[in-house]
């Protein structure tokens, strides 16, 4: 399996289940890195894949948030 792309760790050791959501392709499952990027997981006849990941919040990356 790969790796977060922020901070390395193993996408296959989710660090917090967050939900999971019945759809009409498999179940959604999103989940949260050490990093706290979150990422949004489908389970699709028994294989995972990792359709969307987002960056770490601030806190975690040490960048300044401007608005």
């Amino acid at each position: 399996m790969s790796h977060c792309p922020y901070c390395g760790w193993p996408d296959d050791q989710p660090v917090r289940d967050l939900s999971q959501h019945p759809t009409g392709e498999g179940i959604l499952v999103w989940t949260r890195c050490a990093c706290g990027s979150l990422q949004a997981r489908l389970l699709t006849a028994g294989i995972l894949r990792i359709v969307t990941r987002g960056k770490p919040a601030a806190r975690h990356t040490g960048d300044e948030v401007r608005c």
